[in-house]
């Protein structure tokens, strides 16, 4: 989990090896929280790739991914909070650090300072001044001890690729330690490939002996349209301004395997009227071209074995822009 635009799903891709969760400068990229698996060995590691954990905008939609972050982070065994080491947090992060692993739980630190004021007036600490439990609460915060349910959580400060020096991410790291208890800290750049094996290492010691979930060869628990949308949103949000990605609808609408054991995939994208859609098609479809060429590569790569993937854009209704009116700016 972490605040948007932190790296979150550029670390899940870093750790599997392979480009399964849609990576765009844009807020919000992830919409969806989805399962990344790790085999090495005899361990297997299970990542939820979850969406920004602080809302963005103060919309319904974006409060509604903030939750599925959080029922992310009550469900995981171990949690890797994610920062942008470079760009300054604001106040919001570290009142969600503060909440996810707080220094100490506040009704020790009631006890604690009541105790003291108690010996200070030389008296016994009444009954009355201790915490009591509330009936049927579930949250065991009230009888200060910390709560069975939440996970250790580690840092791990991202993109140290792009600070100047060394310094700086010490510095950001003490401004994290001041507001929260962590059981570890990793520098990392996803990008770069950096940190990432001690990071691996840390978790494969820290991983429960259990059943294995998934098969060994599984890399993602996305059904494979799922996974043909996440790559083709990748490009879409880096090469698209504005809300347009936001806004467009998939749909895969053919599936065929061929006798050479190579995959035709026809893929839709349904777009709101004709002139988004040749925005997204490029003149003499470049755009879409490209496109397709580069989501059939990822792809290749993911499934282990050869994938042509074919792309129509279709508009819910045709609209005819300034310059098909005759509108638009003359050249004189």
């Amino acid at each position: 989990v972490g605040p948007p635009n932190a790296g979150k799903s550029s670390l899940l891709n870093a750790v599997l090896d392979v480009p399964i969760s849609a990576v765009s400068p844009k807020v919000n990229t992830t919409r969806d929280g989805l399962r990344g698996i790790k085999t090495s060995g005899n361990t297997q590691l299970v990542f939820l790739d979850a969406p920004g954990i602080i809302p963005s905008h103060q919309r319904q939609a974006n409060r509604d991914l903030v939750t599925k972050a959080w029922r992310g982070f009550n469900e995981c065994d171990i949690c890797l909070l994610v920062i942008d080491v470079v760009k300054r947090p604001e106040q919001d992060v570290f009142d969600v650090v503060r909440r996810m692993c707080p220094q100490e739980d506040i009704g020790r630190s009631e006890v604690r300072r009541r105790r003291r004021a108690a010996d200070e007036v030389g008296e016994a600490m009444p009954a009355v001044w201790l915490p009591r439990d509330a009936e049927g609460a579930e949250d065991e915060a009230f009888d200060g001890r910390a709560p069975e349910h939440r996970p250790p959580v580690v840092l791990v400060l991202n993109k140290i690729d792009k600070a100047d020096e060394l310094r700086w991410v010490q510095s950001r790291e003490r401004e994290f330690r001041a507001h929260g208890h962590f059981d570890k800290i990793f520098y990392v750049s996803a990008k770069k490939g950096q940190g990432i094996q001690r990071l691996m290492e840390h978790l494969k010691e820290k991983a429960l002996p259990r059943p294995w979930t998934y098969p060994a060869e599984m890399r993602t628990d996305l059904p494979h349209a799922d996974q043909i949308k996440h790559m083709v949103n990748t490009h879409l949000f880096k090469w698209f301004n504005s809300d347009v990605p936001y806004k467009i609808e998939h749909q895969t609408v053919g599936w065929t395997p061929r006798l050479d054991g190579s995959l035709l995939i026809e893929h839709e994208l349904i777009v709101q009227d004709s002139i988004v859609a040749r925005m997204i098609l490029g003149v003499r479809n470049t755009i879409v071209s490209r496109l397709r060429d580069q989501v059939s590569y990822k792809l290749s790569k993911l499934w282990g074995t050869n994938v042509e993937l074919k792309i129509w854009v279709r508009p819910l209704e045709q609209r005819l822009s300034l310059k098909d009116r005759g509108l638009g700016p003359s050249k004189d």
